[in-house]
């Protein structure tokens, strides 16, 4: 969920028990509780994970010319 982002998944959760209302497709507290925080994925530092700075994903991250 990291990956994708987890304000994505609750969505496409979300979109799930509109249509079904069944109660196991809402998505669970601790997600929404994590969205609320701003704890969303990768690209925020944090989800279900921590993350280094974002910023070190970049292939020049470490390049002094950059």
């Amino acid at each position: 969920m990291d990956t994708v982002g987890l304000d994505t998944v609750a969505n496409i959760e979300m979109g799930y028990y509109d249509k079904s209302k069944d109660p196991k497709d809402k998505p669970p507290e601790s997600l929404l509780e994590k969205i609320a925080k701003g704890e969303l994925d990768v690209k925020t530092g944090k989800g279900f994970y921590s993350y280094p700075d974002p910023e070190c994903l970049d292939p020049g991250f470490l390049n002094p010319e950059k």
